[in-house]
């Protein structure tokens, strides 16, 4: 039986597109996506099976409602000619998702058609970490969530580096820079285990990883995943 509870990159993108997502977050998932297919491939060479559908699709998806982190003030700075239609779309999704994080919208938004995916999106919180019921657990939710703390905007980059800034753009999420500092240092260590873990089972070492090494990577011996034909 064909499994049609995943989406296809076809579809993925399609809805993107019919939420408006900004061209500079769309590039930031697709880079995510390509590093996190890249280690779920070796994961798999090496006995370890991942869902690679599965993964390619949360990681495209799972920013698709970051913008909905933002106040309405700080559309402008990353969107100049920001069309009155994707505004208003923006708008109407801020006020119906205000009072939780863009990991929980998405679920929301995603979890009655594909389940699956949109709990493996909901588990790529920052704080996720800390909670027992909501940490991730499965390979493809801890290579979404790594490989998104891999990623500075479209460029894959060292977690310390990555780390370092997204803890500076994002200390308002915490509440204050105090809080900031606590949360930080409960969840990097963390971080750090995780990467560990992935890079001792593909026998890499995390600096190793970069784009030009997954250009580089043998096509020909590891053919794109079958996607489903529902």
């Amino acid at each position: 039986m064909k499994d049609c509870s995943l989406p296809t990159r076809k579809e993925c993108l399609a809805i993107l597109a019919e939420y408006h997502v900004p061209p500079h977050m769309v590039n930031h998932s697709q880079t995510v996506a390509k590093l996190a297919v890249f280690l779920a491939q070796r994961l798999n060479e090496n006995g370890t099976a991942v869902d690679v559908t599965l993964l390619e699709g949360a990681c495209l998806l799972h920013d698709l409602l970051r913008v909905h982190d933002f106040k309405e003030s700080d559309y402008e700075p990353f969107e100049r000619n920001l069309p009155k239609e994707e505004k208003a779309k923006w708008q109407r999704l801020h006020e119906k998702y205000k009072t939780i994080p863009h990991e929980l919208a998405a679920y929301e938004i995603l979890k009655e058609k594909y389940p699956a995916l949109a709990l493996t999106i909901k588990r790529h919180r920052y704080m996720a970490l800390l909670d027992e019921k909501e940490r991730p657990d499965s390979w493809e939710e801890k290579l979404l969530y790594y490989a998104d703390m891999r990623v500075m905007h479209d460029k894959i980059v060292p977690l310390k580096q990555r780390l370092a800034e997204g803890h500076k753009r994002n200390i308002h999420m915490h509440g204050s820079a105090a809080q900031s500092k606590i949360n930080t240092a409960k969840v990097d260590p963390l971080i750090f285990q995780m990467e560990k873990e992935i890079f001792e089972k593909i026998g890499l070492d995390p600096l190793e990883v970069t784009e030009e090494r997954i250009d580089s990577y043998s096509t020909s011996d590891n053919p794109p995943p079958s996607r489903n034909k529902c």
